[in-house]
């Protein structure tokens, strides 16, 4: 049996180390598409960002010379439109003009590490999470996503655009240059293209400054004869802000998810491991802006609890079918066991009388016997001898019935006494021969029974030679035969006087084959089916079969017929 406790270790193992490791990537591959799915809401939202922020610099940009003149604060975030001329006068409502005048004596911003247009994963989720912008990474990491994020092209749109923009100007520029210095050298007069464009820079799209944390100036340069103005646009950083996450969420269940921050592009905190976090800074001429983009765990993306489940389900299975299996294992083997055991116990119970038989019968046959009283003796000892021969070979027959199912039992209902009486008859020289006596307990007045007369009978008689085995040496020597009434039922009881059964072994005694000692140190004869039959018949008539040690010592085996009370019901 230990072999096969370490064979089923050994299965247990081989199978739960492929489990365990395949439950490890199960659950790496789920926080890998968490994080995967948090990242494209992320940069989807941002993008939608951007596309705002291209509505909102569209407008501008196609803005002609003399719009900016006129100020104006329309538009999301809008304080005010400025001009400023080439004599340095500065035109713009009263709330944008101290910010335009402040503009150039304010410093240079550092230039932040994170590019235009990216966005960054922060906290744990940067581990599994390339950021936007980072294609090689993001082929690596997320290639399932890759169709998905590139769709998100705002930010790469407007700087196409923006470049576009100015090679086409750039290139007008350059024809008209051509076709008046054409004209001048014709005519000696100076070029309108030279003096209308003398500088390229003029040419290109708004460029983006903070004039302070709270504040941003879109502006751009116009050169004409020879002179620049810088015209503009002064935006709330904050409203701006207001705007792009209305924009971005508005109304979308995410609203519930997402926290937006926008302001200045700043190295922001990690995530504190509860949530998403991301950074994003704005494309050109917004860069000096981004977003950072706090997101709760979305609901439908937490895999892992269904990994846990399942797992603990298959390790709940596993441990069940191992149990079953070992515990299948166990019962055939030892079942197989007992009856090896049981094969040499009836080959030594059935030589035993055999050998007596055969020697007495010899005896008498060759006249070795003169005594007459000799004579009866041998001749006692052979019927004996043949009475517990078939005693054996009957209860291996009736044990092969009962385990085939093929044991009819015909039950009447009628006094138990005269069974008893007969049983006790049959016994007595059985016990007598044992150095034992057995004692009849009948209470008075006990109603009829339900039972079969030979089941009983055979019932009793194995109950009576299962005490004889474990009575010897008992005080008082003796076994008892009862029969009493106990509420509905009518109790028939075998006890002897012995040393009582063991606890450990008390569930098992009933079991085909089962010995409490050694096959091969018994100290009694038998063949482990004695208490099995009585199990067997007692249930086949419809009876309660039970085994307990008396606290005055011995042990007694109980069977508790259905009274006639039940019995007619």
């Amino acid at each position: 049996m230990a072999s096969l406790r370490v064979r089923i270790g050994l299965v247990a193992l081989g199978v739960l180390v492929p489990v365990g490791l395949l439950v490890w990537r199960a659950l790496g591959s789920v926080e890998v598409e968490r994080r995967a799915r948090h990242q494209v809401v992320a940069e989807r939202l941002f993008d939608e960002m951007e596309r705002a922020l291209s509505d909102l610099l569209g407008p501008e940009e196609a803005r002609p010379f003399e719009g900016y003149a006129e100020g104006g604060t329309d538009g999301p975030g809008v304080l005010g439109r400025f001009q400023v001329d080439p004599d340095g006068t500065v035109r713009a409502p009263a709330l944008a003009r101290p910010l335009v005048e402040a503009l150039w004596r304010a410093p240079a911003p550092a230039e932040p590490a994170q590019r235009p247009g990216s966005t960054l994963a922060l906290g744990k989720e940067a581990a599994g999470a390339p950021a936007a912008g980072d294609e090689t990474k993001a082929r690596e990491g997320l290639s399932a996503y890759d169709a998905l994020r590139s769709l998100n092209l705002a930010a790469e749109q407007r700087t196409e655009r923006r470049k576009q923009q100015a090679d086409e100007q750039l290139a007008g520029a350059k024809t008209q240059l051509e076709a008046d210095a054409g004209v001048a050298g014709r005519s000696g007069g100076p070029p309108s293209a030279l003096r209308d464009a003398e500088a390229p820079g003029a040419l290109e799209p708004m460029t983006g400054r903070l004039v302070d944390p709270r504040h941003l100036v879109l502006s751009r340069t116009v050169v004409r004869t020879g002179r620049a103005w810088r015209q503009g646009v002064v935006v709330d950083v904050a409203r701006l802000g207001d705007w792009l996450r209305e924009r971005a969420l508005g109304t979308s269940p995410l609203a519930g998810y997402a926290s937006v921050v926008v302001g200045p592009v700043a190295d922001a905190a990690a995530s504190d491991g509860t949530a998403f976090a991301y950074r994003h800074r704005f494309a050109e001429p917004f860069a000096a802006l981004g977003a950072q983009l706090t997101l709760a765990p979305l609901p439908g993306s937490g895999g892992a609890a269904y990994v846990y489940a399942l797992s603990a389900l298959l390790l709940v299975a596993l441990a069940v079918g191992l149990g079953a299996l070992y515990h299948t294992v166990a019962v055939a083997v030892g079942f197989a066991q007992r009856r090896s055991d049981f094969v040499a116990a009836v080959s030594h119970e059935l030589k035993t009388p055999l050998t007596a038989i055969r020697m007495y019968g010899e005896m008498l046959r060759d006249g070795l016997v003169a005594s007459e009283a000799k004579r009866d003796q041998y001749h006692r000892h052979i019927t004996a001898e043949s009475e517990r021969l078939s005693r054996l070979i009957d209860n291996v027959l009736e044990f092969s019935r009962l385990e085939k199912r093929a044991r009819p039992v015909a039950l009447v209902v009628g006094p138990v006494t005269p069974v008893l009486e007969e049983a006790a008859a049959l016994l007595a020289p059985h016990l007598e021969g044992a150095g034992l006596r057995l004692r009849l307990a009948i209470e008075p007045g006990l109603p009829p029974a339900r039972f079969e007369r030979d089941a009983l009978l055979q019932v009793l008689v194995n109950a009576v030679d299962n005490a004889v085995k474990y009575a010897a040496g008992g005080v008082p020597g003796e076994v008892v035969l009862a029969a009493r009434r106990e509420g509905e039922r009518l109790v028939v009881a075998v006890r002897d006087h012995g040393p009582g059964v063991p606890a450990a072994q008390l569930g098992r005694i009933f079991e085909p084959f089962y010995r409490g000692e050694r096959e091969l140190t018994r100290r009694s004869k038998g063949t482990g089916l004695g208490l099995a039959l009585v199990r067997g018949l007692g249930e086949a008539m419809g009876a309660t079969v039970l085994g307990r040690n008396l606290p005055d010592g011995g042990f007694e085996v109980a069977i508790a017929l259905a009274a006639a009370a039940d019995a007619a019901g």
